[in-house]
């Protein structure tokens, strides 16, 4: 399954890129429905947006749409779940910045990780698993916000 969503759900589509699906996101441009609408169409994705104009629009031109409903990014999730089935399991799997794939970085590249002043020289030390993005540098690790992750994670299921 793979999403597309307006630039008023960057939120939802950072967690959906957490959860492992393919969702891309729009920012402010010019024609930003149409472009939203193009690419929905060319690649086969689910529009999600809070705008019912755009959603009506994709409707008419037989994209799958979703018009979200609450501001609330649970609630928000939620809706995902009982609309699409979404899995709610975090994955280390997509980047929830740019939606590349990750992969787990080798041994032999720790050089990469140690460039990026974000990465505390503690987590060499512990032996932390660290993932790449390829596509646009970002590093990821389980650490503290990890934790975080798993507590909205546990949120959305209670």
């Amino acid at each position: 399954m793979k999403f597309i969503v307006d630039r008023m759900l960057g939120r939802l589509a950072r967690w959906l890129r957490i959860f492992g699906y393919d969702t891309l996101e729009i920012k402010k441009q010019e024609n930003e429905d149409d472009i939203l609408l193009e690419i929905a169409e060319r690649d086969g994705r689910i529009l999600i947006s809070r705008d019912m104009v755009l959603i009506r629009r994709a409707m008419k031109r037989g994209i799958r749409a979703y018009l979200v409903q609450s501001l609330d990014i649970i609630e928000q999730l939620k809706e995902m779940q009982k609309e699409f089935n979404i899995k709610s399991d975090p994955e280390m799997e997509r980047c929830s910045l740019c939606n590349s794939i990750i992969r787990r970085v080798e041994p032999a590249e720790m050089e990469l990780i140690k460039e990026k002043e974000y990465v505390y020289p503690v987590r060499f030390e512990n032996g932390t698993e660290f993932w790449i993005c390829d596509r646009c540098g970002q590093v990821y690790w389980q650490g503290k916000h990890w934790e975080n992750i798993k507590e909205m994670v546990n949120k959305l299921k209670g």
